[in-house]
């Protein structure tokens, strides 16, 4: 059976705060796809927001009034996604700073 404490040797000469380094780099890469998305869906709601307002101005053709609610459903759905990514982000975040701090307890108690 394996001790919750366990800490492989390996990652005991590394030490926590490699571990650390290695989290914080994967996190700032989400961090960094999350604000591409977020400039994806802002550019995304700029031009729907265009393409509404050019509809209010002038009478528009059948396919144009398809062609932007098709556009709002997409826009719809990344936005969804941008919430998702966004909560999965978070909890990676959070479980990334937990297994760390016990990774780093471990390592305290087994040199000690």
């Amino acid at each position: 059976m394996r001790n919750a404490a366990y800490v492989p040797v390996s990652l005991q000469e590394k030490g926590a705060r490699a571990l650390k380094d290695i989290a914080i780099y994967r996190l700032q890469r989400v961090e960094k796809a999350l604000e591409r998305l977020g400039t994806a869906v802002g550019r995304l709601e700029t031009a729907a927001s265009a393409l509404d307002v050019g509809a209010g101005e002038q009478k528009e053709a059948p396919e144009e009034g398809e062609q932007f609610n098709l556009i709002q459903a997409e826009l719809d759905a990344i936005k969804a996604d941008y919430k998702q990514l966004h909560s999965a982000a978070s909890q990676v975040a959070d479980r990334l700073d937990d297994k760390i701090e016990l990774l780093a307890n471990a390592a305290q108690s087994a040199s000690s």
